[in-house]
C-alpha cells in the first residue's frame, strides 16, 4: 500500500487548515505539517508534526527541511504563507534531486504576484482587463474616488479611500510609496476562482464563487458561480501566467461592475484561505496535483450547486481536547468493518460483481442493487439473499447459487476509508504494536484484508471465530494483549460498536477505548445515552476520524 508523504510549510495557521482539509480528501494521503511555533492549531489535524527552525534563518531552515524530506520519504510540498515561497522556488532543484515536486512558482510569477503595481502593469501589456493604477494619489490622470492598495499586501488590511483631491494630504510620502491607486468602484461583485496549474502547466478545473460575505479579508459567505465573461476572462489571464512559470494552487479575483464591465485586482501566488468553500462544491485542486490530473474520480459534477439559490459559508467549530494520560500506552487494537474498512461499500461492491454473474436470473442492475441496498440498510444484512430471494420470487436453489457467488466476488477496489492507511503507517512509525480484532466468517474476513493490503500495516489478527467466541467476550481481547506481548493497561480499543468494542475492552482491562462514528455505517450510537446506561463510557472517547488518535497518542517512550 503506498502513501503519498506531503509537507505543509508554515502550516500551523488557517491558511494550513485549508491545505491539510484538501490534501485529507485525497486517499493515500499522509499530511506532515512543518511550522516555526510548536503550538498551533493545525497540528491537530496532521498526520504529523514538526517543529522548523525561522524561515529567516535560511540555510537552517533549508538543511532542516531537506533531511526531514528525506527521513519522512517526502513526496511534494505546499507552501500555506507568502513567506516561504520565495525560498522555497529557489531551491526546486535541489528538492527535485530528492525526488520531491515543490508545488510552488517560478521566481518572475512570483515577483509579479507580490507586487501589486507590477501585477496591474503587466495586466494592462497583456491586453487583460485592469482598472487604470497610478504610482501616486496625486497623479494627474487619477478619477476620483480612489483607493489606495499595499502593494505587497492582501486581503482588506491596509486599505486608503480618497474620496476627492481635497483629500490627498491625509496620505504621508512615506504611505504613499508602498500604496497603487486604482479608481475605487462603488457598485461591484468580487469572483475568487480557484485553481492549480501542474508541473506539466496543466490547468485544473476552476472553482468559482461570487463573494457574498467577507470578515477581515476572509470570505465566509460565497455564491459558487460565475458568469460566462468572468470565466472566459479567468482562463485568458491563467493561460497568460503559465510562461511566466505559475504552478501549484493558486487564486484569482476579478471585479465585476453592474453594467458587466470586469477586471482582474488580485492573484495570490498559493491556496487561498478561503479554498475550503471549493471544497464544498466537489472540486480540489490539490487533488488534480496529486493524482496527475485524473480529475474524473476527485472532482465532482458541480453544475446542480451553481447559481443565485446555493451558498457556501464557513465557520469556527470548537473541540475539547481532554488530557487521557496515556503515555503508557504502547499497543493499540483496531476492529474492521465500520472502523478501517466501509463494510456497505465493500458489500455493494460483491453484490455488483454477483449481479454481473447472475444477471440472466436477476432484474436490471439498477433495480437489484437499490433493494439489496435498502435491505442493507434497514439492518437486514444477516438475512440479504433471504430477503432478496422473497421479493424476486426466486428458489431455494438459486438462493443459495447466489451466496456461493457472492461469497467468491472478490472485489478489485479498496473500500478504506481514507484516513486508515495514513493512520496506521503513523502509529507504527511512533512506535505502536497494531492488531486487528474482528468478528464476521475468517474467510470473508481474510479476503477484505487481502483486497485492502492492510496485513503489512499491522503485527497481529485475531478473528474471533477462529477462538470459537465472538466480542465482547473478553477472551478474544486478552487474545490480542497475548499476541502483542503487552498487559491489557498498555492497549486501547478503536472501534465502532459501544457494546461489542468498548464493552470487551472495558472487561478486558484495556487502558482505555476510542469510539469511531463514521458517517455512513452501520452503527449510529449516542454516546450520552449509553454514558447513562453503563460505566463503559468513562474509560470511552468518542472520535470522529483516526487522525484524532494522533491528539492522544504521541508515541512509544523509548527507555
Amino acid at each position: 500500500m503506498s502513501l503519498r508523504n506531503i509537507l505543509v510549510i508554515s502550516g500551523g495557521g488557517f491558511q494550513g487548515l485549508g491545505l491539510i482539509k484538501a490534501l485529507r480528501a485525497v486517499t493515500g494521503t499522509r499530511i506532515l505539517v512543518g511550522d516555526c511555533y510548536a503550538e498551533n492549531v493545525a497540528r491537530y489535524f496532521s498526520d504529523a508534526f514538526f517543529l522548523l527552525p525561522l524561515i529567516k534563518e535560511e540555510q537552517a531552515f533549508l538543511n532542516f527541511v531537506l533531511d526531514l524530506c528525506e527521513r519522512e520519504s517526502v513526496n511534494a510540498i505546499f507552501a500555506s504563507t507568502d513567506y516561504e515561497l520565495e525560498l522555497l522556488a529557489r531551491h526546486r532543484d535541489t528538492f527535485a534531486a530528492q525526488n520531491v515536486t515543490v508545488y510552488v512558482s517560478n521566481i518572475p510569477l512570483l515577483e509579479l504576484a507580490n507586487d501589486k503595481l507590477l501585477f496591474y502593469r503587466w495586466l494592462l501589456r497583456e491586453g487583460l482587463p485592469c482598472l487604470p493604477c497610478y504610482t501616486t494619489h496625486q497623479d494627474t490622470n487619477a478619477a476620483f474616488p480612489l483607493i489606495g492598495k499595499p502593494r505587497h499586501g492582501w486581503g482588506s488590511r491596509g486599505l486608503h479611500i480618497l474620496a476627492d483631491r481635497e483629500t490627498t494630504s491625509a496620505i504621508s510620502i512615506e504611505e504613499n510609496e508602498d500604496l497603487v491607486w486604482q479608481p475605487c468602484l462603488k457598485d461591484f461583485d468580487e469572483y475568487s476562482i480557484d485553481f492549480s496549474i501542474n508541473v506539466m502547466g496543466n490547468i485544473s478545473p476552476l472553482a468559482f464563487r461570487r463573494r457574498i460575505r467577507s470578515l477581515g479579508g476572509f470570505a465566509i459567505l460565497c455564491e459558487p458561480y460565475a458568469p460566462e465573461n468572468i470565466q472566459s476572462i479567468a482562463r485568458l489571464t491563467i493561460e497568460h501566467l503559465i510562461p511566466l512559470g505559475a504552478r501549484g494552487p493558486m487564486n484569482l479575483q476579478i471585479l465585476r461592475a453592474y453594467d458587466d464591465t470586469c477586471w482582474v485586482s488580485d492573484l495570490n501566488p498559493r491556496a487561498g484561505t478561503s479554498m475550503p468553500l471549493s471544497l464544498a462544491i466537489g472540486l480540489n485542486p490539490l487533488a488534480f496535483l496529486l493524482t496527475d490530473g485524473a480529475v474524473d474520480s476527485n472532482f465532482s459534477n458541480h453544475s446542480s450547486v451553481q447559481g443565485s439559490r446555493a451558498r457556501t459559508l464557513r465557520y469556527l467549530e470548537e473541540r475539547s481536547i481532554p488530557d487521557l494520560q496515556l503515555n503508557e500506552v504502547r499497543g493499540i487494537v483496531f476492529d474492521l468493518d465500520d472502523t478501517l474498512l466501509d463494510q456497505k461499500a465493500w458489500m455493494i461492491s460483491k453484490l455488483e460483481l454477483t449481479w454481473h454473474e447472475e444477471r440472466a436470473v436477476l432484474p436490471e442492475r439498477a433495480v437489484f442493487l437499490s433493494m439489496a441496498l435498502q435491505i442493507i440498510e434497514e439492518g437486514n444484512r444477516a438475512y440479504l439473499f433471504d430477503a432478496l430471494c422473497l421479493q424476486l420470487g426466486l428458489d431455494d436453489t438459486i438462493r443459495l447459487r447466489l451466496i456461493e457467488t457472492y461469497r467468491k466476488a472478490r472485489p478489485e477496489d479498496i473500500p478504506l476509508y481514507s484516513d486508515v492507511p495514513s493512520t496506521l503507517y503513523q502509529l507504527r512509525k511512533l512506535g505502536y504494536r497494531i492488531a486487528i480484532l474482528s468478528d464476521n466468517p475468517p474467510v470473508s474476513q481474510r479476503q477484505k484484508l487481502d483486497v485492502c493490503g492492510l496485513l503489512p500495516l499491522i503485527d497481529t489478527l485475531v478473528l474471533t471465530a477462529e477462538l470459537g467466541t465472538q466480542k465482547p467476550d473478553p477472551h478474544a481481547f486478552i487474545e490480542c494483549t497475548r499476541l502483542l506481548e503487552l498487559p491489557p493497561d498498555q492497549i486501547v480499543m478503536v472501534g465502532d460498536n459501544l457494546f461489542r468494542d468498548m464493552r470487551g475492552s472495558f472487561d478486558a482491562g484495556y487502558r482505555h477505548s476510542f469510539h469511531v462514528q463514521r458517517a455512513g455505517a452501520f452503527f449510529n450510537f449516542n454516546p450520552n445515552l449509553a454514558l447513562r446506561v453503563s460505566s463503559v463510557m468513562l474509560t470511552c472517547t468518542t472520535i470522529t476520524n483516526l487522525n484524532e488518535l494522533f491528539w492522544h497518542l504521541t508515541g512509544v517512550a523509548t527507555p
